[in-house]
């Protein structure tokens, strides 16, 4: 990727793409012989001498490695359509690659729910301020910030538990 990157960047090829192209390649080379490093996983943990199974009671014949290189030729081939279709239409890879939103542009519109007001209180907004003054009519004036009266006290700390005795979980 360090050699082959700026080249591409300096020919004006998009790198998302070429790094996906990249990827696909190298998860071919992984399952292709003589040095797919898959392959040589597959013949670790494959039989190499006839066994018995526990649950059939039939003898199992060992897997040779042109079988396990023969096996893999199906999925190789997958890979290398793979490769051509990303070569072929890159829009599968270039998606992204879409007109631009300038977040500025968007408006969120949040739809009235029934018996709730715009700031969320229940009943409509129109509960009776402490004064006694009548119903408080939302401010419009968006130059000051909101008030919301006099601050709630802090509500008490909750009582220390007693550790001198086991918990109750009654």
């Amino acid at each position: 990727v360090p050699l082959l990157a700026p080249a591409a960047d300096k020919l004006g090829i998009d790198l998302i793409w070429f790094g996906v192209l990249l990827g696909v390649n190298m998860q071919t080379s992984f399952m292709h012989p003589p040095f797919g490093f898959a392959l040589f996983y597959l013949r670790s943990v494959a039989a190499r001498v006839p066994y018995v199974d526990r649950i059939t009671g039939k003898t199992i014949q060992p897997i040779t490695t042109g079988q396990i290189y023969w096996g893999a030729v199906p999925f190789v081939l997958i890979q290398v359509v793979m490769i051509g279709l990303t070569i072929a239409f890159p829009q599968m890879v270039m998606h992204y690659k879409g007109a631009t939103v300038d977040p500025g542009t968007i408006d969120f519109k949040v739809p009235e729910v029934p018996g709730f007001s715009t700031l969320g209180a229940p009943g409509g907004g129109n509960a009776a301020p402490a004064n006694g003054a009548g119903p408080a009519a939302p401010s419009t004036d968006l130059s000051q910030p909101p008030s919301f009266g006099d601050a709630p006290a802090k509500p008490a700390s909750p009582p220390a538990p007693d550790l001198s005795q086991p918990p109750s979980f009654n």
